[in-house]
């Protein structure tokens, strides 16, 4: 057996992947770099990602993705880091390719950054320590996830970018393709080992079945009712407008809204502005503002791709809350995206929403993954997070089953009270 070039490894299909040390330090790949397997040529793409040929290829693994973000692994949003980003090695395209006839099998952009590892509790965080992490964007890999594809790409990866000590993928379904096929992973090969940190958590998606009408006829006749009833009440306060933001003409009605409604705390988490007209120019933007007497009551902050939503923040007028403006857009956005009929669910990502739709949603439960390299110190980091997190679901729990004895106690004594003020009679004057 001959060995390739540096930065290269073959092996056998039948025995594991036994890297080639790569040379420290990351530089700009070629697209001939290769993992040669006997069936599989695992290489990096990233200087054709502009290439209609690949592009063509891509978008045909697209359109198959079950994962539950594919908007981040879309042509598209790799162009939106390309306008917005200063590292031009922040995002790499990492591709698996059939050895006898070059079809490409499966495609993964992955982007690197640091991420913080630490106990967290609302706005109390301890940073313990940080791992440099690639993440799999889109949380799964588009097309074929079977375990051997999925080693050989972790194994090419760990070997040609040694600074990274795990691959990040935040939103993995519970249920995904990938999820199962990187456990078969971490079971058989040696060296890698894997969490879930904070444990899996519930995503509500609200479904839509592409008409209005269908959409209401899930509720009761009092839901629907008092839906109706929130718009309309907010009509009759003041003149009422909604503007869908999905273009740059829109930006300043959408800057003024989060200027006006957007706490510190949102603001520290959403893009610039400059990020915001980039998205609007390639389509993946798709935001409302609700407006009442011309002044901005409810935003919701949300991208689009294919026939999905995706929810990132919803913000209202604390003065206007007694409207339930925060129902009342969303009502009102439904209505609108239902009217395109392209549309088939908004997803609320992380979340435990208290809007009155909540009895139409569907929960995926999803985790962030992190599949590293074995060593100490990455297993002591996961392992304090895990454990944390772990005893804070309790903690929760505990609170829960606390407040639920204190609502039962103080409904015990309404009802004992209501029976003696009952029992009472007034005396005859």
């Amino acid at each position: 057996m001959s060995w390739a070039k540096a930065g290269t490894s073959v092996c056998r299909a039948d025995a594991p992947a036994q890297a080639v040390p790569a040379p420290s330090g990351r530089r700009q790949p070629a697209s001939g770099e290769v993992l040669g397997l006997q069936r599989h040529r695992v290489q990096w793409e990233t200087d054709r990602e502009l290439d209609p040929a690949f592009i063509e290829e891509w978008q045909a693994l697209l359109a198959h993705s079950h994962g539950p973000e594919p908007i981040y692994q879309s042509p598209a949003f790799i162009q939106y880091i390309r306008a917005t980003s200063q590292d031009p090695m922040e995002v790499e395209i990492l591709t698996v390719r059939d050895a006898a006839d070059g079809r490409l099998l499966a495609l993964t952009p992955i982007r690197y950054r640091d991420l913080a590892m630490g106990l967290q509790v609302r706005h109390w965080r301890l940073k313990l320590g940080a791992l440099h992490v690639g993440t799999v964007m889109g949380s799964a890999v588009l097309g074929d996830e079977s375990p051997a594809v999925l080693e050989s790409m972790v194994r090419f990866l760990f070997a040609e970018r040694p600074r990274v000590g795990a691959l990040s993928l935040p939103a993995m379904s519970q249920e995904a393709s990938t999820w199962a096929g990187l456990q078969a992973v971490t079971r058989q090969a040696r060296g890698l080992g894997a969490c879930v940190l904070h444990g899996w958590r519930e995503c509500h998606k609200i479904p839509l079945p592409g008409d209005f009408n269908a959409y209401l006829a899930q509720f009761g006749s009092k839901h629907r009712y008092n839906l109706k009833r929130q718009v309309r009440l907010l009509r009759e306060h003041a003149p009422l407008a909604l503007t869908r933001i999905d273009s740059p003409e829109g930006m300043d009605v959408l800057m003024a809204a989060i200027e006006r409604m957007a706490t510190a705390e949102v603001r520290s988490v959403l893009i610039s502005p400059e990020k915001f007209l980039a998205m609007a120019r390639l389509g993946l933007l798709r935001c409302y503002v609700l407006q009442s007497d011309g002044v901005p009551v409810a935003a919701l902050v949300a991208t689009q791709f294919g026939s999905t939503l995706h929810l990132h923040n919803v913000l209202t007028d604390p003065a206007m809350l007694r409207f339930s403006v925060g129902t009342s857009i969303l009502y009102m956005a439904i209505e609108d995206l239902s009217s395109e009929g392209r549309f088939t669910a908004i997803d609320l990502g992380y979340s435990s929403p208290a809007h009155s739709h909540q009895s139409s949603n569907r929960i995926e439960n999803r985790g962030h993954l992190l599949l590293y390299r074995s060593s100490l110190r990455t297993w002591a980091l996961c392992t304090a997070e895990r454990v944390f997190g772990e005893w804070l679901e309790r903690a929760k729990e505990c609170q829960q089953a606390v407040k639920a004895w204190r609502a039962r106690r103080a409904a015990a004594a309404r009802a004992a009270k209501d029976a003696k003020d009952g029992g009472k009679t007034t005396p005859d004057v």
